[in-house]
């Protein structure tokens, strides 16, 4: 009997206890409640974002390798418009500039134009091209291929200084990668005055070359000209000629007519003549 009502005892003094903790936390239960609420949003909203992103992910990676199999341009430049800030559009906007890069390079040694130097206008977009790509904070084998390729468009447009501190930039925050030795060897070479005149030398053949390129087409131009003019002067001649032709000289006129006046003064004299005898 003792254990019994001391049992009964306990549950009135847990459950007096459960109903002044109630009373207590009543006020609360409404912000408790929202709290968890939104944390359970949160969280399902985190979810949501990470398995979108993880699609968005798949699609530029399955639209990035469509693109580098077929080889067109357009499909690397949708996956920087549809997917930036992904890794994708990162690796579509290196291989971009380096076929720019490429095309560039070869493009310094055909004719130059006097007035539109195409080598170094693409020049300057691929190293354009390369900065932005390095200025998204890539993965590093992406920095370093960006780095390597920046480094490379300097070169070409004549910036040797700017060109030998990417290499050794290469060099030096990728030591283990397979470029680091080729990139400090270029870095080596850059600093000799005999690659220097080489590359000076090189800039003022392309100089002279326009020149002689602009003084070509000048001629040619006033060659067509002349010849324009002279075709001129030729028909102007030939068009006296046919009018000369047409109009016979007068003397011949008049030695033609004192024939016919002599006959005529002939035959009058001749009655004359007749009458006397």
């Amino acid at each position: 009997m003792k254990s019994e009502r001391r049992h009964e005892l306990q549950e009135n003094d847990l459950s007096e206890q459960a109903e002044h903790l109630s009373d207590r936390l009543r006020p609360y239960v409404t912000p408790i409640l929202s709290v968890a609420i939104g944390g359970l949003i949160l969280v399902l909203l985190g979810l949501f974002v990470s398995a979108r992103w993880e699609a968005t992910r798949s699609e530029s990676w399955d639209t990035c390798l469509a693109a580098l199999v077929t080889g067109d341009p357009e499909g690397f430049r949708e996956v920087i418009l549809r997917y930036p800030d992904t890794p994708a559009a990162q690796w579509a906007e290196l291989i971009l500039a380096d076929r720019t890069l490429a095309e560039a390079t070869d493009l310094l040694f055909a004719k130059l134009n006097p007035a539109n130097d195409v080598a170094r206008e693409r020049l300057e977009r691929a190293a354009a091209a390369y900065a932005d790509v390095l200025s998204q904070r890539p993965t590093s084998m992406v920095a370093e291929r960006a780095t390597m390729g920046l480094a490379k468009a300097r070169e070409s447009l004549g910036d040797l200084d700017q060109a030998r501190r990417g290499y050794e930039a290469v060099a030096n925050e990728f030591p283990s990668s397979p470029m680091a030795q080729m990139a400090a060897e270029h870095a080596e070479d850059l600093g000799r005055d005999k690659t220097k005149a080489f590359y000076t030398w090189f800039a003022n053949q392309r100089a002279v070359n326009a020149i002689q390129e602009e003084s070509a087409v000048t001629s040619d131009s006033q060659t067509g000209d002349s010849q324009t003019s002279d075709s001129q002067t030729g028909d102007s001649q030939t068009g006296d000629a046919g009018q000369q032709s047409t109009n016979p000289p007068k003397t011949e006129d008049t030695q033609e007519e004192t024939p016919a006046k002599e006959n005529k003064a002939d035959a009058t004299a001749q009655p004359e003549s007749a009458s006397e005898e």
